[in-house]
């Protein structure tokens, strides 16, 4: 197949539970971005972000193993990243100062994640 002159946008995706990170990571394909990798954790997802890592937009889940995924939406927040955020709860124990961001509630569906990415990336510009 013929690539686009436009790159993909690259999408970072920090989702505890592997079923559901592997379902993201398909979604995501499937809608025509790229992975620009994933982590299960807060540490690892600060690792990637510590080794240089900048994508378009991140997929964030809300809680990862009990820990709030905080760390990570600030880090990605200084550098200008979009975030949706993915939550079992809604947006129920979603800090305020993420007040403007998507969230996603679990179980997603594909029409719902590909209007939040474009609204992520649109509003990136």
């Amino acid at each position: 197949e013929k690539r686009t002159a436009m790159a993909a946008k690259q999408i970072f995706i920090v989702e505890d539970e592997a079923l559901l990170l592997c379902e993201l990571e398909d979604l995501v394909v499937d809608l025509g971005y790229e992975l620009a990798g994933s982590a299960t954790s807060v540490d690892r997802a600060m690792d990637k972000l510590s080794d240089g890592l900048l994508p378009d937009a991140a997929l964030l889940d809300l809680n990862l193993n009990g820990m709030p995924s905080d760390p990570v939406a600030d880090r990605l927040v200084e550098r200008g990243v979009p975030i949706i955020f993915v939550s079992g709860y809604g947006a129920r124990g979603l800090d305020e100062r993420f007040s403007g961001f998507d969230v996603l509630q679990k179980p997603y569906d594909e029409t719902a994640l590909a209007d939040a990415l474009k609204r992520a990336l649109d509003a990136k510009g």
